[in-house]
């Protein structure tokens, strides 16, 4: 494996090999943004930091005290959620103290007890939690329960209804969903009908992507005919089953819009439903074997969360939120991509 240089490290953070030499070898001091650029740059390239110098930089950056993060996720089966994971872990890792990691929780969709009951739990052992999840009464009691305790909680991607967190990082999802409307509009030829899956209509994200995404239709008079939206609750299996129900019911469907998870099970339907070509795919991703399915035409556009980015945002709120106590509520969006199989 190639061993990380300063150079790297410099192109990869926008700064110059002497900044990153003064922050990794403490030899002067520099901007407090600035040195995270360089050491989040370090640990998304790999480089291996000494231990002395993870304790120092946690212990200045940190004046409020450690970071001590829960992240409650869906299931970890799910592809998307183990790489959010493993970025989340590698963006924290330079800001947490030796010997200490993230807690995480993965929890079932629907499981609305168990995941309340794990933030309840955590909120005794954390000072920062972000978290995936329903807008559910009980998730959002959990919520102001923790957020009295003292704890900043951020939703991360799917945003709750007002109960006391401090803040929101993610997608701007009325423009993910116009953008996806934008690309029907343009790329899918004789308006049909349109099926829409979302994982469930308690995610407060997927609902306004579903909202952005017809208003953006009905705005521009495309003739598409969009049809109720269906739940795949962010499972392979149900969003396999309700594809080819979409597809046996409506001979004229020429486009499908996924803004959810489970999306490798609506992939595995269309493609073995032999309508792969007539049938434009737009999903949001990052997905598992992507590009396979965008080779063989299977998916056509991947609304593409930069997890490595997201992560970043993640942790740079919630080193924020700690360092100035901060109070009320802060919104932050992170950046999406279009993926077609020219440009993955």
């Amino acid at each position: 494996m190639k061993k990380t240089t300063l150079t790297d490290i410099a192109r990869e953070a926008g700064v110059g090999v002497a900044t990153v030499d003064r922050v990794l070898n403490r030899r002067a001091p520099v901007r407090p943004d600035t040195e995270q650029r360089v050491v989040q740059a370090a640990v998304r390239l790999g480089y291996r930091f000494d231990r002395d110098f993870l304790s120092e930089v946690a212990a200045v950056s940190l004046n409020g005290g450690p970071l001590r993060i829960g992240i409650l996720l869906l299931s970890r089966d799910h592809s998307f959620y183990d790489s959010l994971a493993r970025a989340l872990e590698r963006e924290a890792a330079p800001w947490l103290q030796p010997g200490t990691a993230i807690e995480f929780v993965f929890h079932d969709i629907h499981d609305i007890e168990a995941a309340a009951a794990d933030i309840e739990q955590m909120s005794q052992r954390i000072n920062v939690l972000g978290l995936i999840a329903l807008d559910n009464a009980r998730i959002r009691h959990a919520v102001e329960k923790a957020a009295q305790k003292g704890v900043k909680v951020f939703t991360i991607l799917s945003d709750l209804s007002p109960c006391g967190h401090a803040g929101y990082v993610g997608l701007d999802n009325r423009k993910a969903g116009r953008t996806a409307a934008w690309a029907v509009q343009r790329l899918s030829g004789k308006p049909g009908k349109v099926g829409v899956i979302i994982g469930d209509n308690r995610f407060l994200c997927q609902e306004t992507c579903e909202i952005s995404f017809r208003s953006y239709l009905r705005e521009h008079a495309t003739g598409h005919i969009v049809l109720e939206p269906v739940n795949s609750f962010e499972n392979y299996d149900r969003a396999y089953q309700i594809t080819q129900a979409l597809i046996c019911d409506h001979a004229d469907l020429s486009v499908i819009y996924a803004p959810c998870g489970g999306v490798e099970g609506v992939v595995a339907a269309l493609r073995d439903s032999g309508r792969k070509q007539e049938i434009t795919l737009i999903c949001h991703g990052p997905l598992k074997d992507e590009q396979l399915a965008l080779i063989d035409g299977t998916l056509d556009i991947i609304i593409s969360n930069r997890l490595e980015e997201l992560a970043a945002a993640v942790v740079q709120a919630m080193r924020e939120a700690v360092e100035e106590n901060q109070r009320g509520f802060s919104s932050s969006h992170s950046s999406f991509e279009l993926i077609t199989k020219e440009n993955f």
